[in-house]
């Protein structure tokens, strides 16, 4: 076990107050999860926000930061919760898509050492009864195990038009942990020959990038549903144009109550511009929706499927023309 595991290892935490004297040592039958699940007990159940990478959650963070939700001691400039992500990528690198052997059993001991120091150094400052949560977007992936953990955890869920991430540029599926994150296999090589690297992203980054959103938004919805009323699903699209109406309804599923003047506030402060900006670059567009339409179809983003072209049906005509004429004479010579 590293040091930075071990320093916060067994029952007693010591960091900035509060939060520490709320983390108990704990013995229980049922393995590891039950016994983190004793561990914070005491803390408020969090408030997690998931999210396929550039959906706008800095804003949706910014908010609940707003109303006094305390998302983190360890933020970087998206607001994003850095000391959960050495957590969530051991999990998705390990164990996602199947975390089967985590469950009612004894996990690795570093592993669990991992969880406990994730959570008290992105806790650290917490007084300890505040509301508290964060917001990661690759947390997506290991949703089943958080709800495990915290089961009075509440979840949301935003999405965003898959149309316009797709010309969000974010990381290639080199590493082990981002080809999970892509296509649920670390080992995979290629895609309909698309190979794994940097430089064939750089080539095409909407097509990986919208495969990204394609996996994240599924992953996403149906470890979603799995929570029941657990779950907020929101839209960028309306947190954007309808941001304090939106807030409330997030506010409101959260239980907490709402800060007018800090809603106001931050309602000043939305860009509205990158909404719908896929329109601006139609060839790829084509290319992109493609790739997602179904997925488009089934979230409302696109209101009728597209046609096929003039040629693709002359194409097919031709093909259906072939395979007639193949059984037609097959019919002939079995005559024969």
């Amino acid at each position: 076990m590293s040091n930075v595991y071990a320093k916060n290892w067994g029952g007693e935490h010591r960091i900035n107050g509060g939060t520490a004297g709320r983390v108990r040592s704990v013995a229980v039958r049922g393995g590891t999860i039950e016994r983190l699940r004793g561990r914070f007990a005491d803390l408020p159940p969090p408030v997690v926000v998931y999210n396929k990478s550039h959906s706008g959650s800095r804003l949706l963070a910014q908010m609940l930061a707003d109303q006094g939700v305390f998302i983190g001691a360890k933020l970087n400039e998206s607001s994003d919760a850095m000391a959960v992500l050495p957590l969530i990528e051991r999990l998705v690198e390990d164990y996602y898509p199947n975390y089967q052997t985590l469950w009612d059993q004894e996990w690795p001991t570093d592993l669990e050492a991992l969880f406990v120091t994730a959570m008290m150094e992105h806790l650290a400052g917490h007084d300890g009864h505040s509301p508290w949560g964060w917001k990661l977007c690759e947390t997506t992936y290991i949703v089943p195990i958080i709800a495990a953990v915290f089961p009075k955890a509440r979840f949301v869920h935003l999405l965003r038009d898959g149309l316009d991430v797709a010309f969000s540029d974010h990381v290639p599926p080199q590493a082990r942990f981002w080809r999970k994150v892509y296509f649920n296999n670390g080992d995979i090589q290629g895609w309909r020959g698309l190979s794994m690297t940097n430089r064939a992203y750089v080539r095409r980054p909407h097509i990986y990038n919208a495969l990204h959103w394609m996996n994240a938004v599924e992953v996403g919805r149906s470890y979603g549903a799995m929570l029941h009323g657990r779950c907020l699903e929101v839209r960028y699209e309306d947190l954007c144009q309808d941001f304090i109406p939106t807030s409330r309804r997030i506010l409101g599923f959260l239980g907490l109550p709402a800060d007018e003047a800090a809603l106001t506030a931050r309602a000043g402060t939305i860009r509205r511009g990158t909404i719908g900006k896929h329109h601006r670059r139609q060839r790829q567009r084509r290319q992109v929706l493609r790739l997602i339409e179904p997925t488009l179809l089934s979230l409302g983003y696109l209101e009728t499927p597209s046609q096929p072209s003039w040629l693709w049906r002359l194409r097919e005509r031709w093909y259906s023309v072939l395979r007639q004429g193949g059984k037609t004479w097959r019919h002939l010579r079995g005559k024969a």
